[in-house]
């Protein structure tokens, strides 16, 4: 089996764990839906009357922060409570509620540190709870971060998964850096697309998080840094001679490298272009990955010399090569003409593929068309 089915095949896996997880989610909203909505309906009298109170120009009383310290330790009571707020915000923003929100952060901070001694499904969904919130950014609270930092160093795939992403959404450069050196460290890797992912969605400043990430590469396993170099490769253009560094070092391991040159098929840079071509003309079978991955970052670069390489890449015995190939031609433009010239000739790999993309490219305009 080939490197790139067992990297699909563990993506699967993973993502089928967290929908089996949303599953059981599900599962603990619907339980005794009686007993939920009486909690519900609490919850929203209580913090309906300390909004009024904000409204009013009054502070929230204390005892309703006690009131939840003492109730949200219980999860159940925490899946009500965030209905409750869920709720309130598809009413609408207020100032009012930001305030809530605000106010009670506290009360986050006391139940980071109770949920982190729970079992992983409750200490999952404390976390995705706080995820949510901190998409809108209504608890940057910094010492509560550096308790969501430390679930890093749990077992449980869900609470990595879900601390990750609530410090994602607080934005903060150091805790992200903190988090992923940990889960490295330990030894307890995610995926590297779904680490990729989760960097994409960081809510914070990105080049400054692409320059302190590339501040500590060397520290990181090779699979966190091919997750790393892909992330750059759709946040920043900025790394031109060091992703090229990357390319030529063959003592890299080999699918950092191969990141390397999809680098340089997004972002341009001519001394990389002669190198790309060397690899697109390697007849090396043993070699076809960076053949494949070369042809493929060869579609956005100009000359005869490129479209040369790619009609030779069009013959290759390698499937990966050829459809590659056939995909930077489109991208050239190349005419009808010359592609039916290579279409009329003895090579029956050529003909297949460009009949394969001609017929597939028929299908694409037929559904545009429909569109309309």
């Amino acid at each position: 089996m080939e490197l790139s089915q067992v990297l699909l095949y563990g993506y699967a896996i993973i993502c089928l764990s967290m929908i089996l997880f949303n599953i059981v989610y599900v599962t603990l909203l619907n339980h005794n839906d009686v007993r939920l909505e009486r909690k519900i309906k609490k919850f929203e009298k209580e913090a309906q009357i300390q909004i009024e109170r904000i409204r009013n120009g009054e502070e929230i009383n204390q005892k309703h922060f006690t009131y939840l310290e003492r109730k949200l330790v219980h999860v159940y009571n925490l899946i009500a409570f965030d209905k409750v707020i869920r709720k309130q915000y598809e009413n609408g923003v207020s100032p009012e509620l930001d305030e809530y929100i605000h106010a009670v952060r506290p009360v986050m901070l006391h139940l980071a540190v109770d949920y982190r001694k729970r079992d992983s499904l409750e200490a999952a969904y404390f976390l995705y709870f706080i995820g949510r919130y901190a998409k809108q950014n209504r608890m940057p609270m910094d010492s509560l971060q550096d308790i969501i930092v430390d679930y890093m160093n749990r077992h449980n795939l869900y609470c990595r998964i879900n601390a990750l992403q609530a410090l994602y959404s607080f934005g903060s450069v150091e805790n992200i850096i903190k988090a992923i050196y940990l889960q490295d460290k330990n030894g307890y890797f995610l995926h590297e697309k779904i680490l990729q992912d989760g960097l994409l969605s960081f809510g914070g400043n990105h080049d400054e998080l692409i320059e302190r990430l590339w501040a500590r590469f060397d520290e990181f396993s090779v699979k966190t840094q091919i997750s790393i170099l892909n992330y750059i490769r759709y946040k920043s253009g900025n790394y031109l001679k060091e992703m090229y560094e990357i390319m030529m070092d063959e003592s890299k391991d080999r699918e950092l490298r191969l990141s390397a040159i999809r680098y340089f098929g997004k972002y341009t840079y001519e001394p990389a272009k002669r190198e790309l071509l060397n690899f697109a003309l390697d007849e090396d079978l043993s070699r076809w990955e960076y053949t494949a991955v070369s042809v493929s970052s060869l579609g956005v670069y100009e000359g005869e010399d490129i479209e040369d390489a790619l009609i030779k890449a069009v013959h290759s015995s390698n499937w990966h090569v050829r459809y590659n190939a056939a995909v930077s031609l489109e991208s050239h433009n190349i005419s009808y003409e010359n592609i039916l010239e290579i279409v009329e000739g003895k090579d029956r790999y050529a003909r297949e593929m460009l009949l394969y993309r001609l017929n597939s490219q028929r299908l694409e305009q037929q559904e545009k068309a429909a569109d309309v």
